[in-house]
């Protein structure tokens, strides 16, 4: 239904640009500052819908009343706009490069993924989905150094591991490297032999920083994870990554038990 009759936009509604398009939307939050409207290119407003949960239904009811009435709300807007070309929309990957091969500039995007814990033990939510985009030159210092069995990575490179501390991916709320007080990311060779040298991580990050600035709403977070990696000494390069990542992420007052995977690999295995 989306595909078909929608053009998606997704914004930060406090980020919006001094300019045409800024007020296009600031003129649409008049009614709520933030939800889901559907709109037509004039701005008049077709639907919309804001979740507020119902305190006397539990998560999941919540949940799947959000999706339903989302769901009924574009249904909405589609019988408002009236007949429409359907739009001949396509399926494409935004990031192919993420965890997967190298970037155009010779590093590599790590994929994350981050899922947050209740007090019961169980996931809340969708795991969050995130990227750690490293340079040409950070993305070397994992690979090992010639005779050396031991060493360090840099700062500037395990820094960027930040946004696999957080269980969600709103900008304002996710640690990014500038925010990391803290970190410390080691490396051991494993095990060697004629083909492939085996590299093992250990590291521990700690991240502060004031949701948009406002020392009011304080963001802490902390992590402490292995990986291991796989280099390939014929083609002189790291063939695969994986780390694990246990932590705590702290909003406020609230905290939640994290787990996070960062993983890459040299090429897409075979189906």
């Amino acid at each position: 239904m989306i595909a078909k009759n929608f053009v998606p936009v997704a914004l930060n509604t406090d980020r919006l640009p001094k300019d045409a398009d800024g007020d296009f939307f600031r003129e649409l939050m008049k009614r709520w500052p933030q939800g889901l409207w559907v709109v037509t290119p004039e701005g008049k407003t077709l639907a919309f819908h804001y979740h507020k949960p119902d305190t006397k239904k539990n998560y999941a009811q919540n949940q799947k009343a959000w999706v339903d009435d989302t769901a009924a709300m574009l249904e909405e807007g589609v019988k408002a706009a009236g007949e429409l070309k359907p739009r001949n929309a396509r399926a494409v990957n935004p990031f192919p490069d993420r965890g997967l091969g190298l970037t155009k500039d010779g590093g590599a995007r790590l994929a994350a993924t981050v899922v947050g814990y209740g007090r019961n033990g169980q996931p809340e939510g969708a795991p969050a989905v995130d990227s750690a985009i490293l340079t040409q030159e950070e993305w070397a210092a994992f690979a090992p150094p010639a005779g050396k069995e031991s060493w360090s990575i840099p700062e500037s490179a395990a820094k960027k591991f930040a946004v696999a501390l957080a269980p969600v991916t709103d900008s304002i709320f996710v640690p990014r490297a500038g925010d990391v007080t803290a970190v410390a990311l080691a490396a051991e060779v494993l095990r060697t032999d004629d083909e492939f040298i085996v590299v093992r991580f250990s590291g521990k990050w700690e991240s502060k920083h004031f949701r948009d600035g406002d020392p009011k709403f304080p963001i802490a977070a902390s992590a402490t994870g292995t990986g291991i990696a796989v280099y390939d000494r014929k083609k002189k390069g790291l063939q695969s990554v994986l780390f694990v990542l246990k932590g705590q992420y702290k909003n406020g007052t609230a905290a939640t038990a994290t787990a996070a995977v960062v993983e890459w690999r040299a090429e897409k295995p075979p189906e």
